[in-house]
């Protein structure tokens, strides 16, 4: 047969790649009897990472496009069998060409916990003239998103994943100077500005390090969290709601999670 014509809304700024993805996608093509016809950009996130949806006989799939020099997809497959031994609802790994980081999954659905929301109205919810809201707030998803981050937690145990410590936790504080004040305001810390700023981020890892360590998905938020393909059923629990982005989880701090 001849190669599968990439999806015109796909766009490849590396013609070797996309001969990569064609001959990768050919043979899965077959393997799983996906119509390439359907073959579409779904989205991208931030960072080199991107992702393809396409149909096949029993639903749609995922096809993670990850270049291999620039993004490393093993913490996403370990973690994801990680969050299925959990009991929660991750992608399911079909194929991984991993020596040109093609990977496709599970669809997990199309529809965030977020977009979910913002359908129904509750983001930006209407009142009364007396200020009272109209429609309760979803509490039952969000205790549904708790239920899930608990089971998460439950199913913890050290030297799984990379420690939340006090080096990761200075690095990521350090963003702050650094692309906020530096970079987006064009300001210049004095010394004693410097200071409190030093004596500040040395009692928040104090107290970070002070908490039960857990699995920490670190960024566990209604934008990751996904809505089943069929729609909510009647009462959530710990298995209702799909996880994504989760490839940068670590052990640490119990209470980072829920305050994310």
């Amino acid at each position: 047969n001849a190669p599968t014509a990439p999806a015109t809304d796909i766009h490849w700024a590396d013609p070797l790649r996309q001969a990569q993805f064609v001959a990768w996608f050919d043979q899965v093509q077959a393997t799983h009897q996906l119509d390439a016809s359907t073959l579409g950009l779904a989205s991208a996130d931030a960072s080199f990472r991107r992702y393809f949806r396409v149909q096949g006989p029993s639903g749609t799939r995922v096809i993670m496009d990850a270049p291999p020099d620039k993004e490393n997809s093993q913490p996403f497959v370990d973690i994801a069998k990680l969050l299925a031994q959990a009991g929660l609802r991750a992608p399911d790994i079909l194929d991984w060409n991993q020596a040109h980081g093609f990977m496709m999954l599970s669809d997990l659905g199309t529809l965030t916990m977020m977009q979910f929301m913002d359908a129904r109205g509750d983001l930006n919810p209407t009142f009364s003239a007396t200020g009272q809201a109209l429609s309760a707030p979803p509490l039952a998803l969000y205790l549904g998103a708790v239920d899930t981050l608990v089971q998460w937690q439950l199913a913890s145990q050290p030297g799984v994943l990379p420690p939340y410590d006090h080096a990761l936790l200075l690095r990521e504080l350090e963003l702050f100077p650094q692309w906020y004040v530096a970079g987006h305001r064009q300001k210049t810390l004095d010394a004693a500005q410097r200071k409190v700023l030093d004596d500040t981020f040395a009692l928040l890892i104090q107290d970070n390090l002070s908490w039960p360590s857990v699995y920490v998905h670190r960024d566990f938020m209604p934008r990751n969290l996904m809505v089943p393909l069929a729609g909510l059923p009647p009462t959530l629990d710990a298995t209702t709601l799909g996880v994504l982005d989760f490839q940068d989880a670590v052990y640490g701090p119990i209470t980072y999670d829920i305050a994310s």
